[in-house]
């Protein structure tokens, strides 16, 4: 084929273009091969991404108009100073208006003549930014709200007909003063006062259709005849009623509610949410009747109970009596724990007795398992006590005396083991039963002097001290000697004498 210039060939209009045409190209980075073809096709995408002040595709004579990219999933419309990015950003699809002269830059978006905007799907619009500004003054600004909405539900708005008043009506209000007219409301239901100026019903009226419906009356009403209130009557000043009041049903009145009886209300009957009262302000309180019982709230236990035909009082514990009056006095069973003094004449207690006072006087004979006679105090069986001291005695002596002669007296430890023993002949032993008068096991120590009296000073009987050894010493110098039984005789020490036992 003969060599054939640009200008020669044969020119395609834009209409007959396809992608698959081919182009000539100069590639510059191959010296050795610079002549090549490119598709069409092959051309746009490879264009330029560019900025939104230089576009990657521009406009002829328009600089700073066209398309741009500058990010991945990121398409621009460069106008100047200003951009439309359209970017897709998770599973959404981003509109955004910039502009770099503005801090705040309108968008708007408007259909030609009277065309209007059509959208295909629901519009979802965050309620802090769906605003409906006035239009000629953008400071007047209406905002919606879905903030009452429950979560979850979607609420819908009806809109209603103007009929005769067609062109403007107004939209109401939760707190804005407004008037209403023609208005007709099924089912209302009023949480906050209703204030009527003046009404005139000239048929039937029905307040309320339930018994925990209420009526409130502020104002002085009037009743020609006899009136009936199916429902709460709730009356907000005093209730005057100068004659009798007869109740078919409950008086309920709420906590802390009084009421009050007498002058100067001296007596009061309330409950204060958790407890209930009887508040006598003025003299005694003063309940009368033959026969009274206090009971439980399901009458399954009593707690007192009072009949005058008998006199008997009886007061529970458990449902079970435990204390009962009588005509000698009061019968109690179960045991008595006082803390302070009990006192009387005569009586039994059947059960444990138990004071936790600091002084316990008796007024005659005290008798534990037994009845007192003769002493103060009488007792059957063993007394235990943890004390130190035993105090007694007259004013000149003090003596203990067996209940019955011939008994053994002894002085014993913790283990019972008799320590001290005076048996029925008089005879004193210290750590063993006694055998003579004095009667030692183990060491003795006399610290002072020692006299040994002979039975019969006359003829010489009696009197004999019997040892093994007899050691003497000076409490002055320590010095000491031995007297000792080891000769076969008799040994004589200045009037010491031994006895050999061999």
């Amino acid at each position: 084929m003969a060599t054939r210039k640009i200008s020669d060939l044969t020119l395609l209009e834009a209409g007959s273009v396809s992608s698959s045409d081919t182009l000539l190209l100069l590639d510059n980075s191959d010296p050795t091969d610079q002549n090549k073809r490119t598709a069409v096709g092959s051309i746009f995408r490879a264009v330029p991404s560019g900025t939104y002040t230089t576009p990657g595709v521009q406009f002829e004579l328009k600089t700073s108009t066209g398309l741009f990219s500058e990010a991945q999933g990121q398409v621009g419309l460069a106008m100047g100073d200003a951009r439309l990015n359209l970017q897709k950003v998770g599973n959404t699809l981003n509109i955004q208006a910039r502009d770099s002269a503005d801090a705040n830059l309108d968008f708007t978006i408007s259909a030609q003549g009277t065309g209007v905007i059509r959208l295909g799907s629901p519009l979802a619009i965050t309620d802090s930014v769906f605003l409906v500004p006035n239009s000629s003054d953008n400071t007047k600004v209406a905002r919606f709200s879905t903030a009452q909405i429950a979560s979850g539900s979607v609420d819908v708005f009806v809109l209603p007909s103007l009929a005769a008043q067609e062109g403007a009506d107004t939209v109401v209000t939760t707190n804005t003063v407004q008037t209403l007219n023609n208005k007709t409301l099924n089912s209302p239901v009023l949480t906050g006062t209703l204030a009527i100026q003046a009404v005139n019903i000239s048929g039937n009226a029905t307040i309320g259709d339930a018994d925990s419906d209420q009526l409130t009356v502020n104002s002085t009403a009037g009743f020609a005849a006899a009136a009936t209130f199916s429902n709460t009557v709730v009356c907000q000043s005093t209730l005057s009623v100068t004659s009798d009041v007869t109740v078919g049903g409950h008086l309920d009145l709420g906590d802390n509610d009084n009421i009050r009886i007498g002058d100067g209300d001296d007596l009061k009957l309330y409950h204060n949410g958790t407890q209930s009262y009887v508040n006598n302000l003025v003299g005694a309180l003063n309940v009368e009747s033959d026969e009274l019982t206090l009971r439980s709230v399901t009458s399954s236990q009593n707690y007192l109970y009072a009949d005058q035909s008998t006199g008997v009082l009886t007061l529970y514990h458990a449902g079970a009596a435990a204390i009962t009056t009588s005509a000698s006095g009061i019968n109690v069973t179960g045991d008595v724990a006082a803390t302070g003094a009990v006192s009387g004449t005569t009586g039994t207690f059947t059960g444990n007795v138990t004071s936790t006072g600091l002084v316990h006087q008796f007024d005659g004979a005290l008798g534990i398992n037994m009845t007192p006679t003769v002493y103060a105090f009488e007792c059957q069986g063993d007394i235990y006590f943890e004390g130190s001291n035993v105090y007694g005695g007259g004013a000149t002596e003090f003596n203990i005396h067996k209940r019955v002669a011939g008994q053994t007296l002894s002085v014993k430890n913790q283990f019972g083991t008799a320590e001290v023993i005076i048996n029925g002949a008089g005879n004193l032993g210290v750590g063993k039963s006694p055998g003579f008068k004095l009667d030692v096991s183990g060491n003795s120590n006399v610290d002072g002097d020692l006299s040994i009296v002979t039975t019969d000073p006359q003829n010489g009987t009696g009197g004999t001290v019997t040892a093994r050894r007899i050691v003497l010493t000076d409490p002055q110098t320590g010095a000491s000697a031995t007297l000792d039984s080891t000769s076969a005789g008799g040994v004589s020490r200045g009037k010491v004498y031994f006895h050999s036992f061999n």
